[in-house]
């Protein structure tokens, strides 16, 4: 019982230390844009951007895989072409980077100046993998 008070006087004085009292302010996560303070209108315009992108974003996402099935076959063969890999490893990093551009593009059209700095300090979140 001594050990139980003991344990619980030691984890309050823990939780009492540890507290934080910035506990309110912004903390960033990934691919979330409220640290931009966006409006209703901007907040709904991004949305729709993303909703029109969907169907693009599947299509690269199925050609990615298919091109990385034959790279995965291309690696198995016993007589490994290194120019055909580097052709298809640069398609797809083609084709997802001209997306990537389309969708930051239409996304900074709604951006005010200093939205556009803080989401530029982000935008690494927004790279195609």
């Amino acid at each position: 019982m001594k050990i139980l008070k003991i344990f619980l006087i030691l984890f309050s004085i823990f939780l009492f230390l540890n507290g934080d009292d910035n506990y309110k302010k912004y903390k960033h996560s990934y691919k979330n844009l409220d640290y931009l303070n966006l409006n209703y209108n901007q907040v709904k315009a991004i949305k729709n951007i993303l909703l029109e992108l969907k169907d693009e974003y599947k299509e690269f996402y199925e050609y990615k895989d298919e091109i990385e099935d034959e790279i995965e076959d291309l690696i198995e063969e016993s007589n490994f072409n290194e120019n055909l890999y580097i052709e298809k490893s640069m398609e797809i990093k083609r084709k997802a980077t001209i997306l990537e551009a389309k969708r930051i593009k239409k996304i900074l059209e709604i951006l005010n100046e200093e939205q556009k700095d803080e989401f530029a300090d982000h935008f690494k979140e927004w790279i195609i993998e």
